[in-house]
């Protein structure tokens, strides 16, 4: 079987960019050491960072089928905040080019993922890299992509964690709970109510943790400032699936078997302050009972 390089002489330059993520699943105890900068080979986020920015440069001689391209910035962030045990990395590469940079993303942070598993794994050799994919590029003859997007393609995103309370206001990590149809999950205050499961897309705490390193990083690094999951309210926080951008009526498979339809997207305040819940959960009636856990794959099946 023949291969071949694609012909872009024909191509127009223009501005192009590519976002890349992926996750570093790790021990609790792990992220700790990374945050306190006491893994023994070093600062963890900066080289890692700078093994991500050589490899991005380095695509081509990787990869036999990629053309050469000039990257004009390559920019990698390592977010450490917003899971007890997922470094979650995203790459971004821009330039100007006759092709997309899609694939100096991905190298970028695939690389970076493998040197963070480089310097830990001395500590935690049963890390486990996940979820490497394309999140969005702009630019070119086919235009903006971002993933999740394209009408009638199968979404499969990820519980990261069940939370339940018997109160009002956070929940705590269970690890696992059931579902029964036409009330919610058994034990939680939300059980029987109108909002029967409250979803949040782990993307929503990651955006508002990095918006609020960027207002104030030396708070948010001395004072441990962070977003654990039930914090927010949530029953559910996923990744993987924009759950803003879906229909009310869309419905979700978590797991085997439970099924959750979505009856309404945000809510007002109940009380003054700030809650990522009101403004970018969802909320769900249960269709199909089950039993739902922290790893579960979660499906837009209708």
């Amino acid at each position: 079987m023949s291969m071949h390089m694609m012909d872009i002489t024909t191509k127009a330059e223009t501005r192009r960019s590519a976002s890349a993520e992926c996750c570093v699943r790790m021990q609790p105890s792990t992220m700790q050491l990374i945050r306190q900068g006491e893994i023994p080979k070093g600062d963890v986020v900066a080289v890692s960072q700078t093994a991500g920015v050589m490899a991005a440069k380095q695509t081509p001689d990787l990869l036999p089928l990629c053309h050469p391209l000039l990257p004009g910035s390559i920019d990698i962030e390592f977010d450490t905040v917003g899971s007890e045990d997922c470094v979650r990395i995203r790459a971004t590469v821009t330039g100007i080019g006759r092709t997309g940079f899609e694939m100096e993303a991905m190298v970028a942070a695939s690389v970076a993922a493998l040197n963070l598993y480089d310097m830990c794994k001395n500590v935690d050799k049963g890390m486990i890299i996940e979820g490497i994919r394309l999140v969005s590029k702009t630019g070119g003859k086919s235009g903006t992509y971002t993933a999740g997007a394209e009408p009638g393609r199968d979404r499969v995103g990820e519980v990261i964690a069940v939370c339940l309370g018997k109160d009002k206001g956070p929940k705590n990590p269970v690890g696992e709970g059931v579902l029964q149809e036409g009330t919610g999950f058994l034990g939680d205050s939300h059980a029987g109510t109108e909002r029967q499961v409250s979803l949040l897309a782990i993307e929503t705490v990651e955006r508002f943790t990095a918006a609020l390193r960027q207002l104030n990083p030396r708070m948010m690094e001395t004072q441990g400032i962070r977003i654990a999951p039930g914090d927010s309210a949530e029953n559910l926080l996923i990744q993987g699936i924009d759950l803003l951008s879906l229909p009310l009526g869309t419905r979700l498979r978590v797991g085997a078997e439970a099924v959750i339809e979505l009856v309404q997207l945000g809510k007002k305040f109940h009380k003054p302050g700030f809650f990522l819940l009101p403004l970018e959960g969802a909320f769900g009636s249960v269709v199909h009972g089950g039993t739902v856990r922290d790893g579960d794959a979660v499906q837009i099946i209708h």
